[in-house]
């Protein structure tokens, strides 16, 4: 056989080979597996009822995956069906539990909305499995025991001595009743005043304009201006200072905005149903 027809095959064979490559190897890339699929092994949401400016809410999770994988964890508001958080988690184990806290804001950091919200994982497959479910609210009832409207002469706009107004609402209760900070914040206030609010403790609440005056307690509070409480955490007891000396054990509570005191009574109210 001629030099020039071996040559001929051996570049046929060498263009075939590139034919051939050119047509499988993208193929192949393009049949390359797919993120892999996941299921929930274990979901746990902490606490169930959760309120703004306080204690995260805690997700805990484990998942079953053929390998580690990126999840998007939403927090869903149920009213809407439409996340206001999105979690990019990265590298979530299959077997090992994931933790992850969230403080009621949203992606556009403002405050969550209360209601009702549940987790879902969703992976790039798109593949969404739940992963619990919890409440959210905006304040917790600052009297934790049983109590009761003072009436007419407690509420808001009432008259009293020297033109003065009633600038508050008062809830009567034991002496003792623990009292908890109805929206988290900063304390800017902790003090006596012998003539009207006796022991007072004034919050500032958190995400908001608003100053929050809990006044009568049994005892001056151990906060101090600067301190930093949680909605829902202990700030005294029910007492009977100041000018309660004469009328009994109760809660007097104003709610300041941009320092102008207004009504409290229908929120106390809904906090009330929900706390």
């Amino acid at each position: 056989m001629r030099c020039g027809a071996i040559l001929a095959r051996v570049r046929f064979r060498i263009d075939l080979a590139a034919v051939i490559a050119t047509l499988v190897l993208p193929a192949s890339a393009a049949a390359a597996p797919p993120p892999p699929s996941f299921s929930v092994l274990e979901a746990q949401t902490s606490p169930k009822q959760a309120y703004v400016a306080g204690r995260p809410v805690r997700i805990a999770f484990r998942v079953a995956a053929s390998a580690p994988l990126a999840l998007a964890l939403d927090i869903v508001c149920e009213k809407t069906g439409k996340p206001v958080r999105r979690i990019l988690l990265d590298d979530v184990v299959p077997g090992a539990q994931r933790l992850v806290r969230w403080n009621g804001v949203t992606g556009g950091d403002k405050v969550a909305p209360g209601g009702r919200y549940r987790i879902r994982l969703r992976a790039p497959d798109g593949t969404a499995r739940r992963a619990g479910a919890f409440t959210l609210r905006s304040h917790a009832y600052p009297i934790r025991g049983r109590h009761a409207d003072r009436g007419p002469i407690g509420t808001f706009g009432v008259g009293r001595n020297g033109g003065r107004t009633h600038e508050g609402y008062d809830v009567n209760a034991a002496c003792r009743t623990p009292l908890v900070a109805a929206r988290g914040g900063r304390v800017v206030r902790s003090t006596y005043d012998r003539v009207l609010y006796g022991n007072l403790v004034v919050v500032r609440g958190e995400r908001t304009h608003r100053d929050y005056w809990y006044a009568h307690l049994r005892r001056r509070s151990r906060l101090r201006p600067g301190d930093r409480v949680l909605t829902g955490q202990r700030i005294g007891s029910v007492g009977a200072t100041g000018n309660a000396r004469t009328i009994g054990c109760h809660l007097h509570f104003e709610i300041r905005s941009r320092g102008r005191p207004i009504d409290p009574r229908r929120e106390l109210h809904a906090w009330d149903a929900w706390s």
